[in-house]
């Protein structure tokens, strides 16, 4: 009798253990994920800025069209910037890029620079809209509230 008491205690004993370590290597799987992608956003993040810088370096150089419009962003430091000023940035390399002209040979590197940037901003935007989306769904919610991951802002390009 004792021992078949016994045996039953052990059998709960290691389905707890087993039960408790599934959810410990769930754990670690799903915030290896997030931190994963978290990183990828980061990596691309860091490729726009510095596009961005390149652009703002160009265009001020070409015919001295830019530097009045980018005198305030020639010193800054692009990954220094908030979301609303690298917004406000992008809209204005935009509207410059458009003055530009683009059949112009000396001009292939410049076009060339802005295609990239906005191939950067593409993906970058696509790997944010990917976080995004996994933070909303449960179980990694839980695990980017304790791990305090925020959503990434977007540079959706109106077209």
């Amino acid at each position: 009798m004792i021992l078949s008491v016994l045996g039953q205690i052990l059998e709960v004993i290691g389905g707890v253990l087993i039960f408790v370590g599934v959810i410990v290597v769930t754990s670690v799987l799903i915030v290896r994920s997030l931190k994963a992608s978290y990183k990828d956003v980061y990596k691309y993040q860091s490729k726009f800025d510095i596009e961005l810088r390149k652009m703002i370096n160009l265009l001020s150089k070409v015919n001295g069209n830019g530097r009045g419009k980018l005198k305030d962003y020639q010193n800054e430091v692009i990954k220094d910037l908030s979301h609303d000023e690298k917004k406000q940035l992008l809209m204005l390399i935009d509207e410059m890029y458009e003055e530009l002209d683009k059949v112009d040979e000396t001009n292939n590197y410049l076009v060339e620079t802005f295609e990239n940037l906005q191939e950067q901003r593409r993906t970058r935007d696509s790997k944010a809209i990917v976080f995004n989306h996994k933070i909303l769904m449960f179980p990694f919610n839980i695990y980017a509230k304790i791990l305090k991951m925020n959503k990434w802002d977007l540079f959706l390009h109106q077209q």
